[in-house]
């Protein structure tokens, strides 16, 4: 069985970077690491809104 896959779109909290402060991450499989990760690269990230992979619906927002 495949794993679920996720997508992401994240404000970091700088809006010089991406769109306006938002970046996109497609094929995500582990949201915890994901989160980590943001708090790495990230420091100053918001929030992130996370979508199935599939069918592009909403799943939930994460927070730091």
């Amino acid at each position: 069985m495949a794993n679920k896959m996720f997508n992401a779109i994240v404000n970091v909290g700088v809006a010089e970077l991406g769109n306006n402060g938002y970046v996109k991450y497609r094929k995500i499989s582990h949201l915890e690491r994901f989160k980590s990760f943001l708090g790495d690269k990230y420091p100053l990230w918001k929030f992130a809104t996370i979508y199935d992979h599939e069918t592009r619906d909403k799943i939930k927002v994460i927070v730091p």
